[in-house]
């Protein structure tokens, strides 16, 4: 066990890391190193926000709705919003993996519409299928220069670590190669995710409601089939698909952190019925909501009660 690199990645993890740049904001939320031993599992789950993952030493499998793909050491991968993955150990015996999660938002209106520095990094990572890559531009190396000045910490150190999140960046979206190409096509139809930032919002805002692609189309002025060119670049899955994932989102949420009974869930979030919710998510979830809930409450506490909107 390298107590060294324990040391420097929890030094670099109390760092509160935030970039601003051309009207956007690299928000960091988390910027470490995990050691794990053979056996290991992390079951499947997702993110609303953009996690890198760098294998700096042994390999694993990384598992997605679509497929197992093997990650040998020197290879990275991304998993977008809402991306479904897991992770399990491969052959080797120690595994190092250095992970960067952020969200990448424009500041302001008119940086929604840009489609060069961040907002074009970020059409890359949206447009790239997950899958491993080998890091052919040194993205490990400037990882473990973040870890050295975290740990060392000399004067500019913090100014330091940000060029160096901006320098990852830039170089796992040059690594993507032809992901790129399909990044640049995302921004056309909507560029920087604006329009689906706004849908997004609308869902969320209306999530008690039972939605239709209609509901949104009509909210953004947009025929359906607009609505569902802009879902499937950004997310890769149909509208109904993704009205129906961000419920379920929400609906984990409140089970992991409320005692609010099931069927109050569903009704929250415009379920016709308890017996349709639990089907739903059986059927995205491979389980339904009361197991999920159990295997949740061993990993985190929970408030007794949601304050009621």
């Amino acid at each position: 066990m390298d107590y060294g690199l324990i040391k420097a990645s929890q030094r670099l993890s109390e760092l509160e890391l935030k970039v601003a740049i051309d009207g956007w904001s690299v928000d960091v939320y988390w910027f470490r190193a995990m050691i794990k031993e053979r056996g290991w599992f992390i079951r499947r789950h997702t993110h609303g926000t953009f996690e890198f993952h760098f294998a700096a030493k042994g390999d694993c499998l990384l598992e997605l709705d679509s497929g197992t793909f093997p990650v040998a050491e020197g290879c990275f991968y991304v998993t977008a919003p809402d991306v479904y993955h897991a992770q399990r150990s491969g052959d080797s015996g120690e595994f190092v993996e250095y992970s960067l999660n952020c969200d990448l938002r424009p500041l302001l209106p008119e940086a929604a519409s840009r489609v060069d520095g961040i907002a074009r990094l970020r059409s890359a990572f949206l447009g790239s299928p997950c899958s491993p890559r080998a890091d052919g531009n040194g993205a490990i190396a400037l990882f473990e220069a973040a870890l050295r000045e975290a740990d060392e910490r000399q004067p500019g150190y913090e100014i330091e670590l940000r060029s160096l999140i901006l320098r990852i960046l830039v170089a796992c979206a040059r690594a993507l190669g032809p992901g790129e190409d399909r990044g640049a096509e995302a921004s056309e139809e909507d560029p920087a995710g604006g329009r689906m930032a706004r849908i997004l919002g609308f869902v969320e805002d209306n999530i008690h409601q039972s939605l239709s692609p209609a509901d949104i189309a009509a909210h953004m002025n947009l025929s359906e089939k607009q609505v569902a060119r802009i879902i499937a670049r950004a997310k890769g899955y149909p509208t109904q698909k993704f009205i129906t994932r961000t419920k379920l989102k929400r609906a984990k949420q409140l089970l992991a952190s409320t005692d609010l009974a099931i069927k109050e869930i569903a009704e929250r979030l415009g379920f016709s019925s308890e017996y349709y919710f639990n089907s739903v998510f059986k059927l995205h979830e491979g389980y339904p909501p009361g197991v999920f809930r159990e295997s949740m409450r061993g990993a985190a506490p929970r408030t007794s009660k949601e304050t009621p909107r």
